[in-house]
């Protein structure tokens, strides 16, 4: 699974964010749906792996999260808004920035609130049900959801700063026949380069396989990931996950598969170069390795 609820907090945890945390508590997460046992996997620095949420036991009867690879699959082939309304974390509809994430003490006994939530999990009620479409704390979500259902991207999003509100008008796709001004915020997007990314005290320079070319040269468009402020967990982070995308693209590419690995990031593209695009928060940039479609 790529995501799983904090048991203390009842907050949805990406895997990929477990990178970000100086220790990891493998026993204090479960699933989204009911309260079967998550466990991290991969989630460390140094593993060129994606993190990941594992189950040892079966879900609860009646989860809902255990039927989402079935609608994952259906969603490839045709329509499943009636299921999307109704999978709260498979197609987040806003883009919710939290700039502190809560901490609790796992002595402290459970409030009596999250002790109801906790039952309404196990049974899976239709009141946990109702909570439809919930938000994303990073991009990321938002992203896999725009490649996993290519026939539902007409669903709302709402993004801070981006003026469209479906799926369909947020993305921008950077593409490799010419440079391009865009002046409007996007979630913009592009194949990544098999070139790793430079690193710098300042800055991270990533290359995209976008941009112009110019007889069998590529003058490519370039992400500047100001990272000045950034903790050395989130910085490693980054790297880690750009090293393990930049190596599915290249094994992809050599078995001939039709999946790609993409940079997606909120950014704006500079004024002089058109050719780089900065950005400055680690919550606005993600990979997702996966196959793009356009439906007619």
């Amino acid at each position: 699974m790529d995501s799983a609820r904090d048991r203390l907090t009842l907050e949805i945890v990406e895997a990929e964010d477990l990178k970000l945390l100086t220790s990891v508590d493998t026993y204090g997460y479960q699933c989204p749906g009911c309260t079967t046992q998550a466990f991290p996997r991969s989630y460390r620095s140094e593993n060129l792996v994606r993190a990941h949420f594992q189950l040892r036991d079966p879900h609860y009867p009646g989860c809902e999260i255990e039927g989402e690879e079935k609608i994952i699959a259906q969603g490839r082939r045709g329509s499943v808004q009636r299921e999307l309304e109704t999978s709260p974390g498979l197609s987040p509809a806003r883009l919710q920035l939290i700039e502190v994430r809560t901490i609790v003490d796992s002595t402290i006994p459970r409030t009596e609130i999250q002790t109801q939530r906790i039952h309404r999990l196990n049974g899976v009620t239709d009141e946990a049900r109702r909570d439809g479409r919930r938000a994303a704390n990073s991009i990321r979500p938002i992203c896999r959801a725009f490649l996993r259902f290519p026939f539902d991207r007409h669903l709302s999003l709402a993004v801070p700063g981006i003026a469209p509100t479906a799926y369909q008008t947020a993305f921008k796709k950077l593409r490799s026949n010419g440079l391009e001004h865009f002046p409007d915020l996007r979630i913009f997007y592009g194949e990544l380069a098999w070139t790793p990314a430079a690193e710098s005290f300042e800055h991270l320079t990533i290359t995209l396989n976008a941009g112009k070319w110019d007889q069998k040269t590529l003058t490519p468009y370039q992400v500047i990931v100001e990272w000045d402020g950034w903790s050395t967990v989130a910085r490693s982070r980054l790297k880690r996950e750009l090293e393990v995308a930049r190596q599915e693209n290249i094994k992809a590419n050599k078995e001939c598969q039709r999946s790609r690995s993409y940079l997606f990031f909120v950014g704006a593209q500079d004024a002089r170069n058109i050719t780089i695009f900065r950005i400055m928060d680690h919550r606005l940039i993600c990979t997702v390795h996966d196959e793009l479609v356009f439906p007619r």
